[in-house]
């Protein structure tokens, strides 16, 4: 009978998905929530993250019951319709991220047209 020493190999595979488990903050994050969301904006390097439910309403999102709303209403965020308004021309990158029910992510110029884009949904 050949013996195989295991260790060295659990400990690699062991390592691995904890790596792969640490490259995103999303995806730390998920938990039994309908959808996480996040907010990157690139200047700064600061992240916002909250949980929405829609069925109940809830999460840690402060606008649960209007972003749902939106979700319901038009079917996915992606298919949320931008309003019709103008913003400046700043150039101040953020990004967008859904992860969950729906995997989303997207970039906008500044935090006026991802408001204009997915209005509520994003609003945290």
């Amino acid at each position: 009978m050949q013996r195989t020493n295991l260790g060295p190999a659990l400990a690699c595979a062991a390592a691995a998905v904890l790596a792969v488990g640490l490259t995103s903050p999303a995806s730390a994050a998920r938990t039994d929530a309908d959808y996480v969301l996040s907010v990157e904006f690139e200047n700064s390097g600061e992240y916002r993250q909250v949980s929405l439910d829609c069925d109940p309403e809830g999460g840690t999102h402060p606008k649960a019951q209007e972003a749902c709303d939106l979700i319901e209403e038009h079917g996915s965020i992606e298919a949320v319709p931008a309003e019709n308004d103008q913003c400046t021309m700043e150039y101040n990158p953020v990004k967008a991220s859904s992860i969950g029910w729906e995997e989303y992510s997207e970039t906008f110029s500044n935090p006026c047209l991802l408001g204009l884009a997915k209005g509520e949904v994003f609003d945290f």
